[in-house]
């Protein structure tokens, strides 16, 4: 019994829930990038429906992680966490961003077949993927110092 409270322990005061989530939308997000750029190339129907669960995911991993994050600035960092505004105001844009696709996508399914809203479409992964990519850049900066 006391390995078992040792256990919950670290894994809900110890060890931060950020760096547990973070990694999802991060991940998300890249995956999606290139599902709609392989859909968009072999005209696959498919890829872009994994593509669209992949920012529909991206989105909610973003909201999840960002109040794990808000939450281990309070407890591990005492509020001061570096760089917390960029990472607040990233967080929100590609959460934001992302939310907007995947509900736009999920009300027009051919917005990547469509030509007059591809080119938004698709620039709409790539910004998900550049803000994911900066956010993954500047938590690593506080977490090694960067």
């Amino acid at each position: 019994m006391e390995f078992l409270e040792r256990v919950v322990n670290a894994m809900v005061n110890l060890h931060p829930w950020h760096s547990l989530m973070v990694h999802f939308p991060t991940a998300f997000a890249t995956v999606g990038v290139l599902c709609i750029l392989f859909a968009l190339w072999r005209n696959s129907e498919l890829f872009e429906k994994f593509a669209f669960f992949c920012m529909a995911v991206t989105s909610a991993g973003t909201a999840l992680s960002g109040l794990a994050g808000l939450r281990d600035n309070a407890i591990h960092f005492d509020g001061g966490a570096p760089y917390l505004n960029i990472k607040i105001f990233l967080g929100v844009s590609l959460l934001l961003l992302g939310t907007a696709s995947a509900v736009a996508r999920w009300r027009r399914p051919d917005l990547l077949w469509n030509p007059s809203t591809r080119i938004l479409y698709v620039a709409a992964y790539v910004g998900a993927f550049l803000l994911a990519t900066v956010l993954g850049f500047v938590g690593g900066s506080i977490v090694y110092g960067f």
